[in-house]
């Protein structure tokens, strides 16, 4: 009997946190190939993926997700095309532009080296003006870069930024460490051995929806947005997507 009432208390909570009588709207979302956060490829579209679908599946909320480079996915932002994207982090110069969520995870950015290079470590921006920096078009670290007088050859995409980072086109390419990671390991099995990392890292920042200022009811859907992501983490949602991921 107490098995019973226990089955009917679940069922009438998941029952409370599913949508009725279908989708009250659609909403557009933009991103890039980022695995494991986010992918085409991956189950549910990575785990930052799926900690959103599940924060919009409490507002009734259907996610379109449409993949972009990161640069027009932040322009859709903008010109209020779709009504967010992610993952961002924050920097000055977005903040004037686009709305933030609440965090949904982090990012720590590492310099990834390879092979005999002859670097160990770095103490700021400006020590490493003697070499060739790696980049990905669009990504946070561009107005830094461009400030610290930095010689950085830009690429449209990890694996590319990669490849001429083999290549020796570039010494040093900052990179999220598990984005970084997981992609040579997909890629790059054979030479995993060859890659390394300096201390300490570039940056750790927490990562966020980018919502459009213009997108109609914008400040209404993030505040839903964010009520909803604090249930995903308060009902263990979120630890069961990460530990599934076996992300820490």
């Amino acid at each position: 009997m107490k098995r019973h009432r226990w089955m009917i208390t679940l069922c009438a909570c998941l029952w409370l946190l599913a949508p009725v009588g279908g989708w009250s709207q659609t909403l557009t979302l933009a991103t890039g190939e980022w695995a494991p956060y986010v992918s085409r490829d991956l189950p549910k579209n990575g785990f930052i993926t799926e900690i959103i679908s599940e924060a919009l599946r409490i507002m009734d909320v259907e996610p379109r997700y449409v993949f972009y480079p990161w640069r027009r996915c932040y322009e859709g932002v903008v010109s209020g095309k779709v009504w967010a994207a992610f993952p961002y982090s924050r920097t000055e110069e977005r903040e004037k532009e686009v709305l933030y969520s609440d965090n949904i995870s982090y990012s720590v950015t590492k310099f990834f080296t390879y092979g005999d290079a002859d670097i160990d470590g770095y103490a700021s921006l400006e020590a490493l003006k003697p070499y060739r920096i790696g980049g990905i078009i669009g990504y946070f670290y561009e107005s830094a870069f461009k400030r610290g007088g930095l010689t950085v050859d830009y690429a449209p995409g990890e694996r590319s930024a990669l490849e001429k980072l083999m290549l020796g086109r570039t010494d040093l390419l900052p990179l999220n460490e598990l984005v970084g990671w997981y992609l040579i390991k997909a890629s790059f099995p054979e030479k995993m051995d060859r890659f390394n990392t300096l201390e300490p890292p570039y940056s750790v920042d927490d990562l966020h929806l980018i919502v459009s200022k213009s997108y109609p009811d914008a400040e209404a859907l993030l505040n839903r947005f964010n009520q909803a992501l604090k249930t995903v983490k308060d009902n263990y949602i979120y630890e069961g997507i990460l530990d599934r991921y076996k992300v820490k």
